[in-house]
């Protein structure tokens, strides 16, 4: 009680009081206020635009703290009140305007994303809507092109690793964003897909393919609201992520832990809880370094 009251006591004090008069002596020894030298001391990435958004979000700015928040802004507009608030001459500094006005394409970018993302998540899948049938009739003739699905309600869903008779059933936490990254990886990554789903069949370390899939669609999901994946998205995309880019990121995370699973080498199915969690940790721990860009290159080695 008393440790956690002296460290609520040192942040206080740290960011009300000995912050601000860093701050203001640094400005006086370098005449350039703190969103500036940042622009002057990082390359161009995850690392400048995090500095970025903490600097502004620790902003004593109502106009600056308030960009940190924001979702929709006018960016244009944006920079040229930064730049009139920080008295910052654009003749003297030229790259200033382009950098941040980078830095804040990728932070409001990275905020929709996550709503748009939220907005299929509690998107539930309903088999009266015919995009969503549709969407899942497309993710069987994908994988299973040699196979004729002979009902709606059928026991070959387990083929693909659904759980029981009506796929529907499995789409409740995720909503329909567990069938749309489903399809996107089967789409873009037609070959890539079917091989796991061929490795999932294995007798020994065999896992349930489009339950682990959904599984998966909430690790990256968390990732993204949590703001792990920012780091990535920040180094790879210059303006503002796209959903596509969230499906990219999910497609990687999936043949990736399909080589993890394999190199565990499991007792059982039993054992998918601890490795999925251990995965996780790996994941958010590769994701903590600002260097970091997930990348696979989806070589299918027999």
């Amino acid at each position: 009680m008393l440790s956690e009251w002296f460290q609520n006591a040192w942040s206080a004090l740290f960011f009300f009081l000995i912050r601000p008069m860093w701050k203001w002596v640094l400005r006086r020894v370098t005449g350039k206020c703190e969103l500036l030298r940042i622009t002057y001391e990082e390359r161009k990435g995850a690392k400048r635009t995090l500095r970025i958004e903490r600097s502004l979000k620790l902003s004593n700015v109502t106009y600056l703290h308030q960009l940190s928040k924001d979702e929709d802004v006018d960016i244009i507009a944006a920079v040229g009140e930064v730049m009139k608030v920080k008295q910052i001459i654009p003749e003297v500094h030229m790259k200033f305007r382009g950098d941040l006005q980078d830095c804040l394409c990728q932070i409001c970018g990275y905020k929709r994303l996550k709503r748009e993302v939220e907005m299929m998540r509690k998107t539930s899948y309903s088999q009266e809507n015919s995009e969503h049938e549709e969407k899942l009739m497309q993710l069987w003739k994908i994988l299973m092109p040699d196979e004729k699905l002979e009902s709606r309600k059928s026991k070959q869903w387990s083929t693909i690793g659904f759980q029981g008779e009506d796929p529907m059933t499995d789409f409740r936490g995720m909503g329909i964003l567990g069938l749309n990254q489903l399809l996107y990886f089967a789409i873009q990554y037609s070959d890539q897909c079917k091989h796991l789903l061929s490795r999932s069949h294995h007798p020994k370390y065999g896992y349930s393919f489009a339950i682990v899939g959904i599984n998966l669609t909430n690790m990256v999901y968390k990732a993204l609201v949590n703001g792990s994946l920012r780091t990535h998205f920040y180094n790879v995309i210059d303006g503002a992520p796209r959903v596509q880019d969230f499906h990219e990121v999910y497609c990687h995370v999936f043949w990736e832990f399909d080589k993890f699973w394999f190199k565990e080498e499991p007792e059982d199915i039993m054992q998918f809880g601890p490795m999925r969690d251990k995965f996780n940790r790996k994941l958010l721990h590769k994701l903590s370094k600002t260097s970091t860009i997930l990348q696979s290159d989806f070589q299918i080695k027999e």
